[in-house]
């Protein structure tokens, strides 16, 4: 039986946080990438065959993609949250903003956190001496926050407040779930539509946004169905999400990350 909190911030996620890697097919137009079937064909080939590769890599290594799946979450959640910029201190900055949301509702509750960890990696060791060390080095940089604290804009640290809140006082995966659908994925609704505009119709935007998120909600259930004697129903479950969102992060990340916000500057 899944309780109500759990219930909520899972759907949270899939229907809210999931789609929000939905605007990556639109995205690929925008970086001159050929206008014909065999260049959107090669586009989706190389993002897919990532997204399996991550996989592939999660069944054989599990506790290794757990702990990678962390480190580039906390930087593309970090560098997501903040205008784009080309100076190093960017990468400290993001580091202390997603370390917060994830060292943080691993250390406020481990007990809880490391349920959800067992259902990704039956070994969990090294995940938490990942979590450990990378928790020391974000205090370590708390220091340099403050003496920076005047740079940063009301926005930001209104954000980072209410990160801190949310993890000291809600259920860490309700925590991660308002996080990830309420200010990384809003935030990064703000920052790519304006830029899709510019480039492709509003009404080319929603069908490759629909198509993306349909697609990615049918392969859940499908493997959902698949799987479902092999697991309990909530370990499939956050198998399904964590592991996907493990998947569709990398290619997103690197697409959007590495080409798309340096190249708008948004």
């Amino acid at each position: 039986m899944i309780d109500t909190v759990t219930l909520v911030s899972l759907l949270m996620i899939i229907l809210i946080g999931l789609p929000h890697g939905a605007l990556d097919g639109a995205v690929s137009i925008c970086l001159d990438i050929k206008n014909d079937f065999f260049s959107k064909f090669y586009f989706f080939l190389i993002y897919i065959g990532l997204a399996i590769f991550v996989t592939i890599l999660w069944i054989n290594f599990p506790q290794i993609s757990l702990i990678l799946f962390l480190l580039i979450s906390i930087f593309h959640f970090g560098l997501g949250d903040f205008n784009w910029s080309d100076k190093k201190e960017k990468y400290i900055l993001g580091f202390i903003n997603g370390g917060l949301i994830i060292f943080g509702i691993s250390i406020t509750s481990p007990t809880q956190v490391d349920i959800i960890f067992k259902s990704l990696s039956f070994e969990t060791n090294f995940v938490w001496l990942f979590i450990n060390i990378g928790s020391l080095i974000l205090v370590s940089f708390l220091p340099w926050l403050f003496i920076n604290l005047e740079k940063l804009s009301t926005i930001d640290i209104l954000r980072l407040f209410l990160i801190i809140l949310s993890v000291l006082f809600l259920h860490p995966l309700l925590a991660f779930a308002i996080y990830f659908c309420f200010i990384h994925t809003i935030n990064h609704f703000m920052r790519i539509i304006p830029s899709l505009k510019k480039r492709i119709s509003r009404s080319k935007i929603i069908k490759l946004f629909s198509l993306f998120t349909f697609t990615s909600w049918a392969i859940g259930i499908i493997i959902f169905n698949l799987f479902r004697d092999s697991y309990g129903d909530l370990e499939l479950i956050y198998r399904i999400i964590f592991i996907g969102l493990a998947a569709l992060t990398v290619p997103h990340m690197i697409l959007i990350d590495f080409y798309f916000r340096p190249k708008e500057k948004i």
